[in-house]
């Protein structure tokens, strides 16, 4: 008997009711985070004027109004009704801006054909992954191209690994570390990259790693660092098997970890590890 499609119904209900609201709340402090990644995609597309991009978990806008900047006609897909709702506020309706829909890239019609298709750290949530890069290959015409960036392992990514082993190490009885094939880093391992994409209909894939410093907590310093660690759903799930006390100790730690680290403006910054990922439809 054939195994259906896996659902994506639990991450369209944790970015419409938790990740997409905190994203949005923090839109600043992420934009700022995830900056350097957006020159990497559109080198890494080429020339994007007239031409029809996708991009797909599009977030709040922050890729899509960069393509729409270098003359692309954008149309970003995200499963998150908030971050697509603040999408459009941030695009607006100028002639040329880019147009948002909410919608599940591994089931839904894209539209298309699109000459390109694009994602910032928005792919690796999918529950059928190779399903998922099939529906967006229909979506893309012959010789289209794919250009993405993931995370690498957990471990190359201190700016979350960290805060996550800190909190680990104030509980009495820390559970099991979470899995690393499900969630941001899902796409950590190059040949399971390379599987997915070969058998959602792409071929010529490279995958380059692509490395550089990412700044937490905006311009707020230790403080918005401190916030930012402790927003995420792996620090989340931590901290709610202790009580307020386990958070405040979490927060002196933490806070202590990222002062000694800042740099002389008081940002705070990490190294990052990701994969700059391109193909062809």
């Amino acid at each position: 008997m054939t195994e259906g499609p896996r659902s994506n119904a639990e991450q369209a209900n944790y970015w419409t009711e938790q990740g997409g609201p905190n994203w949005v709340r923090d839109e600043t402090s992420f934009d700022l985070m995830l900056a350097p990644f957006n020159p990497a995609l559109l080198d890494a597309l080429g020339d994007v004027a007239g031409k029809r991009v996708l991009e797909v978990g599009c977030g709040f806008g922050s890729t899509a109004l960069a393509l729409a900047g270098a003359g692309a006609l954008v149309h970003g897909v995200d499963i998150s009704r908030p971050m697509i709702e603040r999408a459009r506020v941030r695009a607006g309706d100028a002639p040329g801006s880019p147009t948002f829909a909410v919608g599940d890239a591994q089931e839904d019609p894209l539209g298309g054909p699109y000459d390109a298709v694009t994602s910032r750290f928005g792919v690796m949530f999918f529950a059928d992954p190779a399903r998922a890069f099939a529906n967006i290959a229909r979506a893309t015409r012959a010789g289209g191209c794919l250009a993405f960036v993931c995370w690498q392992t957990l471990d190359r990514n201190p700016w979350m690994s960290e805060p996550s082993e800190i909190l680990r190490g104030l509980l009495s009885d820390p559970p099991p570390a979470a899995p690393t094939n499900v969630g941001p880093f899902a796409f950590g391992d190059r040949g399971h990259i390379h599987d997915v994409l070969t058998r959602g209909g792409w071929s010529s894939v490279d995958i380059q790693a692509f490395e550089t410093p990412v700044q937490m907590g905006g311009e707020r310093g230790v403080a918005g660092a401190v916030e930012q660690a402790l927003s995420s759903s792996q620090t989340k799930a931590l901290l709610a098997l202790g009580d307020s006390a386990l958070r405040a100790r979490a927060e002196a730690v933490i806070a202590e970890r990222f002062a000694a680290i800042a740099s002389a403006d008081g940002s705070v910054r990490f190294p990052a590890a990701t994969w700059l990922v391109t193909a062809t439809r």
